[in-house]
């Protein structure tokens, strides 16, 4: 019975665990850039990524608001010619454009990172539950999970459902974690849509 209990569970955790890793996600931050192409960032942060986090949000934003001052301060200096004067705002607007591209590129870098470290820790997770897996059923290999008595008959699949033991209307430890693995990730399948 505990053979029984222990590769449900582990294999409902094989299923869910690395699901919940990869997709959960924390409230969503709405962050505003003021006076840019780019309105409005929705940014989610995902639970396992969001502790590698390590942008400099502040000093590249501080960079903008600095570009954008020096923007409106030429914008309302006056200048000795209007050639000197387009020259000035076409310099403080090109500082503008590479500060928002600047911020553009860390948050799309920050992304890939985040999406990279979710995946890493996805794939670990099925691997490392579905290894424990493999081990719980090579070391039970010839125990079997439940036992049938001789009014219960699986006839057409008996020696199927019982290979590795050998004992008449058993049901081994591989079938039923093949049987477990197969029926969590089909229900959480249908769940999920």
């Amino acid at each position: 019975m505990q053979l029984f209990i222990l590769i449900a569970l582990m294999c409902l955790i094989n299923t869910l665990l690395p699901d919940f890793i990869r997709n959960y996600v924390s409230a969503p931050k709405l962050k505003w850039l003021e006076g840019s192409e780019l309105n409005t960032l929705l940014q989610f942060q995902l639970k396992i990524s969001r502790f590698w986090s390590t942008t400099n949000d502040a000093k590249m934003q501080t960079e903008l608001d600095e570009a954008r001052e020096e923007l409106d301060n030429v914008h309302s200096a006056e200048h000795a010619g209007e050639y000197a004067r387009k020259i000035k705002i076409m310099r403080a607007e090109r500082k503008v454009a590479d500060a928002e591209t600047k911020i553009k590129m860390a948050k799309k870098m920050e992304a890939l990172k985040q999406s990279t470290i979710d995946t890493v820790a996805y794939y670990a997770s099925k691997v490392l539950f579905s290894l424990i897996v493999v081990i719980v059923c090579a070391r039970n290999r010839n125990s079997p999970v439940m036992i049938f008595n001789d009014s219960f008959n699986l006839a057409p699949l008996s020696g199927l459902l019982s290979f590795p033991t050998g004992i008449y209307n058993a049901i081994s430890v591989p079938v039923w974690a093949f049987s477990c693995n197969f029926t969590f990730s089909l229900l959480y399948g249908l769940l999920k849509k």
